[in-house]
């Protein structure tokens, strides 16, 4: 059973405050039209905007000169199946209401079913409607936000579960051409949606490149971008146009255009519907290749980034930047080096409509512990544009707080202490008794007084 929104007696957005469910629903629908609506040009290159429509254009009255049979050949049970195994049970449904349930415990006959349907799909290059429409619910992303405002809830988009099945069909056929040509995406350098990576290898890669440095008495200048709602924002024009340009061409190429292009969706709140919009922007919430065609679309921004030569050398490997996902982290060995990395990255946001919000980036010199230089970090200014990106001691980097020593025991030393607290609420409605058994109890808090413990200027996240 799907579970039910947001519960907040007010809701804020664009100078409008609704009071009520049926009014809270629509300016709920109001807020997300607007966020997947294209952006003005003039922010951006209008002049390369228009050269990237138009190409996108000739693909598509083209894209029967380019089919790939590896791409277009019939769907197999056998394939089917593989990803089948990949489905997990408890998922929400889409629109259609069709479950993962119904696919696993279908038996062979609904495999059958699905295999003409996709089948179909692949030849007559049309997608249904139900594989286009999501159901956007918004979610409280806690920490104290402001319930009434609309920027602190996060969107979860509920799509047909029949078209993640087909997505990751078509995901697992382009990663394989890819493979067998050599074009490995994303680049090493992105550490999300990556299998075997994630926030600890990301982690573990910017703690050691700044290590490398100031254990040799050098600086390391960085600056942790903050990109505005990126999924959500991603030029579908242009990303359908490096899609093209990476090699994935032909009928699957315009089932995906197809699936952008004509996208909906609507918002649903306490059980009430928002009217439908169309989606005009991002990779789209909810969708297996989401992900992946997001990596695709920044993988060459990484490729211009070590074309500067301006990151930090560690022995013959050039780290000018550490992407987990759409969290961009920027460093250089030098003040001019760190800045003009800042300078392609500003440019390329200009020529692909991405957003970067300088006032909510931060930038943070790493510097020996026992240097005897004397540093004024306040002169040290970097620009994205004409905007002075802010200084601060420290930062929270996946999930890790660490400061200019790169030290981190002072957020793993918060969570302790919050722990605890929760612990003795815990205990004051009895769950020790009816809830934890004795050896669990007596783990947890060992746990915490263990990490009470630990050295402030020997410790580390890793």
């Amino acid at each position: 059973m799907r579970k039910s929104g947001p519960s907040t007696t007010k809701l804020s957005y664009n100078g409008t405050e609704a009071t009520n469910d049926s009014s809270i629903c629509e300016l709920w629908g109001e807020y997300f039209r607007d966020l997947y609506s294209e952006q003005p040009t003039e922010c951006f290159n209008e002049t390369f905007f228009n050269e990237i429509t138009s190409k996108v254009q000739t693909y598509f009255e083209n894209s029967y000169k380019a089919s790939i049979p590896d791409f277009e050949k019939e769907i197999t049970l056998e394939e089917i199946r593989e990803q089948i195994n990949t489905l997990k049970c408890g998922k929400a449904p889409g629109p259609d209401r069709i479950t993962n349930e119904h696919i696993l415990y279908g038996g062979d006959q609904v495999i059958k079913c699905l295999c003409k349907l996709f089948n179909m799909i692949l030849k007559t290059e049309y997608l249904p409607v139900c594989f286009r429409h999501g159901i956007i619910i918004p979610l409280y992303k806690g920490s104290n936000k402001d319930k009434t405002n609309s920027d602190s809830y996060r969107a979860v988009t509920l799509t047909s579960v029949l078209g993640k099945l087909l997505e990751k069909i078509f995901l697992s056929r382009i990663q394989n051409l890819l493979e067998n040509i050599n074009n490995v995406i994303p680049h090493g350098l992105q550490f999300g949606f990556v299998k075997e990576h994630g926030s600890i290898p990301a982690i573990y890669t910017l703690k050691e490149s700044i290590r490398y440095y100031i254990e040799r008495c050098s600086y390391v200048f960085s600056i942790f971008l903050d990109n505005e709602k990126a999924f959500d924002r991603i030029w579908q024009d242009g990303l359908l146009f490096k899609l093209w340009n990476a090699g994935i061409t032909g009928k699957m190429w315009k089932i995906i255009h197809m699936s952008f292009k004509t996208a909906t969706a609507h918002v649903q709140y306490n059980r009430l519907n928002s009217q439908m919009f169309q989606i005009k922007q991002g990779v789209g919430q909810g969708r297996v290749m989401s992900a992946w065609l997001f990596a695709l679309f920044i993988n060459d921004l990484i490729t211009q980034l070590l074309e500067t030569n301006c990151g930090l050398m560690i022995g013959h490997i050039h780290i000018p930047t550490i992407l987990l996902a759409d969290d961009t982290t920027l460093l250089s060995g030098t003040k001019s080096g760190l800045q003009q990395i800042l300078n392609v990255v500003n440019k390329y946001a200009h020529t692909w409509r991405l957003e970067n919000n300088a006032t909510k980036s931060t930038h943070r010199l790493f510097k020996p512990a026992k240097t005897t230089m004397k540093h004024n970090e306040s002169k040290y200014e970097f620009c994205l544009g004409e905007t002075k990106v802010p200084m601060k001691q420290s930062i929270i980097y996946a999930g890790t707080l660490i400061d200019s020593y790169m030290k981190s025991y002072d957020r793993t030393d918060k969570a302790c202490k919050k722990m605890k607290t929760n612990l003795h609420s815990l205990y004051s409605i009895g769950i020790n008794r009816r809830g934890m058994n004795s050896i669990t109890n007596t783990t947890i808090w060992k746990r915490c007084e263990e990490n009470d413990t630990f050295s402030l200027q020997d410790y580390t996240f890793l």
